[in-house]
């Protein structure tokens, strides 16, 4: 199985859950940025959704007026065939979001 990297992009996510990547294989989180489309702070959610189970990876992580939010490089998150990574934020059309992730990890 060959590894590659791949973005995925999620623009003007808001209060409706968005599911910003699903893993068709076992894959690698390996960075990414949020950046605040509003004109006030915003609070945004990133989950790992395995099945039924959803685990917070930020919470509430709030982004102070047009900043962007760096996922930190040096924890990669390992996502098995099947996870989901959610995105949401706390106001309408409110973040954007760019994962980096490496497929097909062993």
């Amino acid at each position: 199985m060959a590894t590659i990297f791949i973005n995925t992009i999620s623009s003007t996510v808001g209060t409706t859950e968005v599911i910003a990547f699903t893993a068709t294989e076992k894959s690698m989180l390996v960075g990414g940025t949020v950046v605040n489309l509003l004109g006030s702070t915003v609070p945004f959610n990133l989950k790992l959704r395995r099945g039924s189970t959803d685990v917070y990876l930020h919470k509430g992580k709030r982004i102070a007026t047009g900043e962007t939010f760096a996922l930190d490089e040096s924890r990669k998150t390992v996502l098995a065939v099947g996870d989901k990574l959610v995105v949401s934020a706390d106001a309408a059309s409110a973040v954007d979001v760019v994962f980096s992730i490496l497929q097909g990890v062993s």
